[in-house]
């Protein structure tokens, strides 16, 4: 929601944006205007009435504000193509919420390979909770469905915190997840050795080290 002072500067760019257009809009519609407008981030809506001023002739109407408000929704086969690739459990995915019930109803169809059918049942879902959630002025919020391939997680986060759909540290657990290769040879402990692995830390190695010594044994690092 736009704070008082946010409302106002709103007030001035509707008046200034209709005037530049060679239209005349009074305080007061500018004001009816900025209620049905305030649900959004004043930069959403000051890129929608740079949008008016280069595209748009005569008349601002509140119609073509909404239009042009950038709100985050993918359209509907940018949705399908985001969603298919969670048919893929290895893949990790950052989508919608929309985006996500919408796949939750067509995935029977993809399990039981009628992609046919799958996509105008996603299609059609999609564009239903979209047009809900944009009649509350709800903007797209991004949510992580991680894939079991770790070595391809990275990247796709790191690209939607470039994109803006998430920020840092809504991922950063995720592309801190350890590695599943051991710090030790557990084979070689077995046998009465202690061998570092390659990519065991200093402190890990020092730990090591402590258990070498109990166990009356020296403290080997195996080559990379």
């Amino acid at each position: 929601m736009l704070t008082d002072v946010e409302q106002e500067r709103l007030v001035d760019l509707l008046v200034g944006t209709a005037e530049v257009i060679g239209d005349q809009l009074r305080t007061s519609a500018a004001v009816f205007m900025v209620a049905d407008l305030a649900a959004y981030p004043l930069p959403l809506l000051e890129r929608a009435l740079s949008a008016c001023r280069r595209e748009l002739k005569g008349k601002l109407s509140l119609a073509a504000i909404l239009e042009r408000i950038d709100d985050g929704h993918p359209s509907p086969n940018e949705a399908w193509a985001i969603a298919m690739r969670a048919a893929d459990e290895r893949s990790t995915v950052v989508w919608t919420e929309q985006t996500r019930d919408a796949w939750s109803k067509a995935l029977p169809l993809v399990e039981a390979g009628d992609i046919i059918a799958a996509r105008p049942a996603f299609l059609e879902v999609y564009t239903r909770l979209v047009k809900d959630a944009r009649a509350a002025q709800q903007t797209a919020t991004h949510q992580i469905s991680l894939g079991a391939d770790s070595s391809a997680r990275d990247g796709v986060l790191q690209q939607a915190v470039a994109a803006g759909q998430l920020v840092h540290e809504q991922v950063a657990e995720f592309l801190a997840l350890p590695s599943t290769t051991p710090a030790f040879n557990p084979v070689a402990l077995l046998a009465g050795r202690v061998e570092a692995s390659p990519e065991a830390d200093a402190r890990t190695r020092a730990r090591l080290a402590e258990l070498a010594e109990l166990l009356g044994c020296d403290p080997k690092e195996q080559a990379a």
